[in-house]
């Protein structure tokens, strides 16, 4: 049997030699090879039977399908929506190849402001994965988004659209609020009260403090609330920090270390964030150390914290880790 001369594959202005090469400088390039047999040819002289078996099988009819199959065949990490960006649009401005905008998709803030990212530099093409999309003054549906200019592009995959509120919540359209702050997740509604994308409707449900802790877990048990089964009921110190005044300067106990004094209106929260919340006092997850029948509470008429016996009947807010 004659001996295949062993050759190298040029493709992204280099001449690969082996793998590695080819995954680093993976371009569209790579599909006339798979047509006309060249790239089949590159595995064989170098015996690597795995990828060319895995080459071999490919049955898709269309570009974008070959093309991800490819990536799949070399480890190319490649998801349908860069995919598509390159068939759109795969001129040379953007000169990136799949490696290196896979590259671009760690940032160091879960959250980022669209407004800081606008306009789009010239040359930009990022994708931006598993964030917090911080809109202002438009609305946006869904967790996929590209924006597009005659500069660059900007990707988001799998984002949580979210809004803001007095600079001190983000706000998403599934019932919760992240403070940013502390980074939690707190849901809007007390339990019982039912979101409806504006509002909270219904009458907040009371419970005793052992009750309270029942109902946590039985939510968390049955499917949880807005995707996630992890709520509990906030610690004394963490429901402190949702006391707010709305006279003057707001003041919490997280800036002061007092509550508030002076004329509030009532309910001391912020109502835009947790609109129609009793003007009363919630359950805490805390327990009284020096009274085993008592359990913390902070009232939201006053702004002050103070314990219960664990008999009496309160509305409570569930909370989570919001990163």
């Amino acid at each position: 049997m004659p001996k295949i001369i062993k050759f190298d594959l040029p493709i992204d202005g280099i001449r690969a030699k082996n793998i590695d090469e080819l995954r680093e400088h993976f371009t569209l390039e790579i599909l006339p090879y798979f047509h006309n047999g060249l790239l089949a040819k590159w595995l064989a002289v170098r015996k690597l039977t795995t990828e060319l078996s895995a080459l071999q099988a490919i049955a898709a009819s269309t570009d974008p399908a070959i093309f991800k199959d490819l990536c799949a065949v070399f480890g190319v990490e490649a998801d349908d929506v860069v995919i598509a960006l390159m068939f759109n649009d795969p001129t040379p401005k953007l000169g990136l190849t799949v490696a290196e905008v896979v590259k671009q998709t760690e940032s160091a803030d879960k959250v980022i402001h669209l407004a800081a990212l606008l306009p789009i530099q010239a040359g930009t093409l990022k994708l931006f994965t598993e964030r917090t999309l911080v809109v202002d003054a438009v609305d946006l549906d869904g967790t996929d988004l590209i924006l597009q200019s005659a500069d660059g592009t900007l990707i988001f995959k799998s984002c949580r659209i979210a809004k803001a509120i007095n600079a001190r919540y983000l706000a998403f359209g599934d019932g919760t609020v992240l403070d940013i702050r502390t980074s939690l997740q707190w849901m809007r509604c007390a339990l019982g009260q039912t979101w409806d994308g504006k509002n909270c409707t219904g009458a907040a449900s009371k419970y005793n403090w052992n009750a309270a802790h029942e109902a946590v877990a039985a939510l968390n048990h049955d499917g949880g609330y807005a995707g996630y089964c992890d709520w509990w009921l906030p610690s004394l110190d963490e429901l402190k920090t949702l006391v707010y005044c709305s006279s003057g300067q707001p003041k919490t106990w997280n800036d002061t270390g007092e509550p508030c004094e002076g004329e509030c209106n009532r309910p001391m929260i912020d109502s835009t964030a947790f609109p129609d919340t009793p003007s009363s006092w919630f359950w805490s997850g805390s327990p009284h150390a020096g009274n085993s029948y008592g359990a913390w509470f902070v009232n939201f008429f006053s702004g002050n914290a103070n314990y219960n016996f664990r008999d009496y009947g309160g509305p409570v807010r569930l909370v989570r880790g919001g990163q």
